[in-house]
């Protein structure tokens, strides 16, 4: 369980499960891989499919869905609790611009480039990596210039009506710093 969402979705479930069937996935990501889930199930909801074909499909899908995150500073990381401070201190002094990825409920290291270009260069990279695609998510927190030079640089890869932009909601924002930038690939299958 990569959320505590998922915990209150199935509390909020057992609170109404009499009048209206639910079904509660835990998509083991989050920011935009949650979100290419999302937008695929109402999709599907509204050409008619049934709640268990949808259900089924997301749990197909999970594996597909990938997520890695670039931000400029391990420090936000630090202040969460989700590194030590040696690693912070470590990283300030290195000054890289690491990237995460969140797969299978977990987050952890990919790459630490050594700067922000060569970070952005990454991400793109990683998005090149993939045969085909079936849906991209990029985000941002504050750098929306960023995020469009991204674009542009992936608009050859991915038609823009399957490349959604995204801001980074202010919950992960205080994880992760105001420069994070993300990109989130659902593999065609």
């Amino acid at each position: 369980m990569y959320s505590a969402t998922y915990r209150v979705a199935l509390q909020g479930k057992a609170m109404v499960s009499k009048d209206c069937r639910i079904e509660v996935i835990d998509s083991q990501s989050g920011i935009g891989g949650h979100m290419l889930l999302t937008i695929k199930s109402a999709q599907m909801a509204q050409a008619g499919a049934h709640l268990d074909q949808i259900a089924d499909w997301v749990r197909k899908a999970i594996p597909r869905t990938h997520v890695f995150m670039s931000f400029d500073t391990l420090e936000y990381l630090r202040r969460s609790g989700r590194i030590g401070k040696a690693q912070a201190f470590l990283g300030s002094l290195v000054k890289v611009n690491p990237v995460l990825s969140i797969e299978d409920g977990a987050t952890f290291p990919v790459a630490r480039p050594r700067s922000r270009a060569q970070a952005i260069d990454f991400l793109v990279s990683f998005v090149r990596g993939f045969r085909r695609i079936e849906a991209l998510v990029i985000e941002d927190a504050t750098t929306p210039n960023e995020l469009e030079a991204l674009a542009e640089r992936l608009k050859d890869i991915v038609s823009p009506e399957r490349m959604y932009r995204s801001k980074v909601s202010p919950v992960v924002g205080t994880h992760v710093g105001p420069h994070v930038l993300a990109v989130s690939v659902l593999e065609a299958e």
